[in-house]
């Protein structure tokens, strides 16, 4: 036999399902925006520059400046134009035409027959920051490409190496594609569980308190902890559907590779869900209003998170204030362990460390709400 306080959090938990089911909103909230958050990182968003158009100027038109034209044309990264003189590249490259520009010199093949290394000279178009650097690694490395063919067919010890060029090994650990896919998918599931998390806990209990049925509720027996748990249960596991939907859209959709075990996926997404319904149910006693209470849910949860997950933002490149403010939000720590889960796999030492901490702003989340509803709910 049930006791009767189990029996009250059933009937408050049963009620909240049949809201759920009755407002298409929070259906929408819950399955429809995290497939088109998803689609918009996973497609929409990218760091990985490929087909940028850049102007290649051969004042040397010998086999071997041919011969290095052809490293940047053949590959995916650039789209190569040929100009017959710098000033027309030049001019494209002031135009907007291209990006880049590398000027190849016309001693460029006397030098490389004599043994030494060519310089060649490339100019970028700086207006895009980010692009521009990643646009100078790629032509660096074509030109370490290059350089290495060539001391390959001519023998080891033909072509000096170039000042600067030193022969590294390099192997990349746990993204070996080097899709930025790979990292954005899972910081934008980070994201759509605090949305969820935050804003229905948030808007349900607003929009009860506005209709008056919240009243009617706190009439009955239902005392403070049941009402909270019965709040919080329906939508603690509607995200936790949301979090099994985004897991299957970016493996079988988007090809993130999914290293980690669904036991350690489901623990970090629980931990992270206690803290954004708590944050959301915290709001809802604080705000009887829909709008203003949506206002401050997507002001405190999703743009704190978009700047403090480290997905799109490197925290550690912020000012100092800011990389402390950083470790107050949730945000922080699951950014890490979704992509450490997804990328690297079980890594528990970290992932333990990382919970806990979600767990301790959980705490102070769901401690504030009891603390602030208590005259409400007695």
């Amino acid at each position: 036999m049930l006791s009767p306080k189990f029996e009250r959090l059933l009937a408050l938990i049963q009620k909240e399902w049949l809201q759920v089911f009755r407002d298409p909103s929070a259906l929408l909230v819950a399955f429809v925006l995290p497939i088109i958050m998803l689609f918009i990182f996973g497609f929409g968003l990218s760091f990985d520059a490929k087909h940028v158009k850049i102007g290649i100027a051969l004042e040397d038109r010998g086999s071997s400046a041919r011969a290095f034209w052809n490293t940047f044309d053949a590959t995916e990264y650039f789209d190569a134009a040929f100009y017959g003189n710098r000033s027309d590249a030049e001019q494209a490259l002031a135009d907007g035409d291209v990006r880049a520009v590398i000027i190849v010199p016309n001693d460029f093949s006397e030098t490389l027959e004599r043994g030494e290394a060519p310089s060649a000279q490339a100019l970028i178009d700086g207006t895009e920051a980010n692009l521009s650097v990643i646009v100078e690694a790629y032509a660096l490395g074509a030109y370490a490409k290059f350089l290495t063919r060539e001391r390959m067919e001519r023998g080891s010890s033909a072509i000096a190496p170039a000042a600067g060029i030193i022969n590294v090994e390099t192997q990349m650990r746990y993204n070996e594609s080097r899709m930025t896919r790979n990292s954005l998918v899972p910081g934008s599931i980070v994201l759509i569980l605090a949305m969820i998390g935050t804003l229905l806990t948030t808007l349900v209990v607003a929009r009860e308190w506005e209709r008056g049925t919240m009243e009617a509720t706190l009439a009955t027996a239902v005392g403070k902890f049941e009402m909270i748990l019965g709040k919080l249960i329906p939508y603690f596991l509607l995200g936790l559907g949301a979090a099994t939907l985004c897991a299957v859209v970016a493996k079988y959709a988007f090809h993130v590779p999914f290293r980690g075990s669904l036991t350690a996926y489901y623990l970090t997404a629980s931990v992270f869900l206690l803290a954004a319904t708590g944050q959301g149910l915290l709001i809802s006693t604080v705000c009887r209003d829909q709008t203003i209470a949506s206002s401050i849910a997507l002001l405190s949860s999703f743009l704190p998170n978009f700047i403090f997950s480290g997905v799109l933002f490197e925290i550690d490149a912020m000012p100092l204030v800011l990389r402390a403010l950083s470790y107050l939000f949730p945000a922080r720590y699951y950014a890490s362990s979704l992509q450490t889960i997804f990328m690297v796999g079980d890594a528990w030492t970290f992932l333990v460390k990382n919970m806990a901490a979600i767990g301790a702003l959980a705490s102070i989340l769901l401690v504030a709400t009891v603390v602030k509803t208590r005259s409400r709910l007695e």
